[in-house]
């Protein structure tokens, strides 16, 4: 993004030379940005003129106009008229399998829910059990994209008796690592169609409901990695490294899903866990996309 207003090119420039990795990941990823066309950067820019920290600027962005408070809103992902830069067309395969993993644990805490029981309903398919669980993702505000992959491509990691920390590594969920060796985090396993999705964009009158992620939807976030301009998909950074190299994995982005029961396929539980090299996890997946898309100047920016 080639920002105008000057204290948004100091904020970004100060967080792309930072001596915090994180923050040196965030500013960088501003700078390469190219998928947020002139109408949404003109958007955003003008969002809150009293805001100069580009961090605080794409968090109230986020929360107004991606996110929002009331259901129904259009979200600025899935405007046509601001983002039609990283919308993608409606190619998507009905029939495909989509996977999404939720993070549980403030919905077993507020509903007053037990893991273990909730469990055993996950084996039995307990219709009444699991719609007390779906149920409760239906209070969260606003129209929140959501991050998935496609269930095709995560076969095998579904099928390691580690699934879970295997498909929060591939599909760069960093923000997931319980780092505290003290603290367990729980989380649901989604599946659906994409037939599912579309059927609800058409009720919201969303033509194109599927979209690149930019830096505006990833809220700051150091293990997310913008796309070049006119790729037809993104892909998730893999937060750890293999042997055997593996394929990149797709990163959908599409319209808010109401769950049912049903969709709710796994439940998992994760104990600590070793901080994974995100700069090392940022190179391997740059030198892929460079490799794979023939863009080998990506990522180049003058500092």
């Amino acid at each position: 993004m080639d920002f105008k207003r000057s204290d948004l090119v100091h904020s970004v420039q100060g967080l792309a030379t930072s001596t915090d990795v994180n923050e040196r990941s965030i500013g960088f990823n501003y700078l390469i940005e190219e998928n947020v066309g002139p109408a949404r950067q003109d958007h955003l820019e003008n969002f809150d003129s009293s805001v100069g920290e580009v961090r605080a600027l794409v968090d109230g962005y986020y929360r107004d106009t991606i996110q929002g408070l009331a259901r129904g809103h259009l979200p600025s992902t899935f405007d046509k008229t601001l983002n039609s830069d990283a919308l993608l067309p409606a190619s998507v395969e009905p029939n495909q399998k989509i996977v999404r993993l939720e993070r549980i644990d403030g919905l077993i805490a507020s509903g007053g829910l037990e893991f273990a029981r909730l469990d055993k309903a996950v084996q039995t398919r307990d219709s009444d059990d699991l719609s007390v669980l779906t149920d409760l993702f239906a209070t969260f505000p606003g129209e929140r994209p959501a991050f998935a992959a496609f269930k095709s491509e995560v076969e095998h990691d579904l099928a390691q008796p580690d699934w879970l920390e295997h498909l929060i590594d591939r599909l760069g969920l960093l923000h997931f690592y319980p780092y505290d060796s003290r603290q367990t985090y729980s989380f649901a396993l989604m599946e659906y169609s994409a037939a599912e999705v579309f059927t609800l964009a058409g009720r919201s009158l969303i033509d194109q409901c599927f979209a690149i992620a930019t830096v505006l939807e990833c809220r700051n976030n150091p293990a997310f990695f913008p796309m070049p301009r006119g790729s037809a998909q993104g892909f998730a950074v893999d937060l750890r490294d293999h042997a055997t190299p593996l394929p990149l994995l797709r990163e959908i982005l599409h319209i808010r899903i109401d769950y049912k029961w049903d969709h709710l396929k796994r439940l998992g539980r994760w104990t600590g866990a070793d901080q994974p090299d995100i700069e090392a996890a940022r190179a391997r997946h740059l030198a892929v996309l460079r490799r794979d898309t023939g863009r080998t100047g990506f990522g180049n920016v003058a500092r």
